[in-house]
């Protein structure tokens, strides 16, 4: 694309580690890393003691608009905090956009960055009620902005949609999630034991995680 001209050293950062492992091939000039929640902070530095000179933020994230459905990719505009506190988008010449989006078909949202993963319809119509200008939540995207802009640093953020509005992710797995991120198989498959029926609702979010995992993996390799 064209900003591998433009900057020398790119920093791709996720939330989770198996969103990273989508990336074919890395190379001298393109370092990965992740942070779930408030560690994306960290990851951040990583990023900057490895010198990037912009950084360009991927994940999954849920929609809180009946326009956005899964498996669309937001590029984030505002990100702003549950003390909706707003931090603006980097600034780039008008090329630098124009060639972005002859590569990628995407939607420029607002998003809003939450402490813990909102699966549900009813609480994120909540959100949009209060933050009415989103279209957008994920865990990480406020903490890696407020870390770059201590330096100056730009960055890209793209989403992929994977819980829009028209289902919910069920609470059963949302009690299952570590706090990195990562389901607890053991815990997962006793409540999956108990009730053999959950079955045929997770046939229904893993054919929605594939759909998005798939559009995942061919924008961060466009990269």
């Amino acid at each position: 694309m064209e900003h591998k001209k433009e900057f020398k050293k790119i920093g791709f950062i996720f939330g989770l580690k198996k969103e990273m492992k989508l990336v074919s091939s890395t190379n001298n000039n393109k370092f990965c890393v992740y942070g779930y929640g408030k560690s994306s902070k960290e990851a951040t530095k990583k990023l900057l003691k490895l010198g990037v000179d912009i950084v360009v933020n991927f994940g999954f994230a849920g929609s809180v608009s009946k326009s956005l459905k899964n498996g669309d990719i937001v590029f984030v505009n505002k990100i702003l905090n549950e003390r909706n506190k707003k931090l603006t988008p980097s600034k780039f010449n008008q090329d630098f956009f124009k060639n972005l989006e002859k590569k990628i078909k995407f939607v420029k949202c607002d998003l809003l960055t939450v402490q813990k993963i909102v699966g549900d319809k009813r609480a994120k119509l909540k959100l949009v009620k209060k933050f009415k200008s989103i279209s957008v939540i994920d865990m990480e995207a406020y903490y890696i902005k407020e870390e770059l802009l201590k330096v100056n640093i730009p960055m890209l953020s793209f989403k992929v949609i994977f819980d829009d509005l028209t289902f919910d992710i069920p609470s059963y797995i949302l009690d299952c999630i570590n706090d990195r991120g990562e389901l607890k198989i053991v815990h997962f498959l006793k409540r999956l034991i108990l009730k053999p029926k959950r079955i045929f609702e997770l046939i229904n979010v893993n054919f929605k995680f594939s759909k998005s995992k798939k559009v995942l993996e061919s924008l961060v390799n466009s990269f």
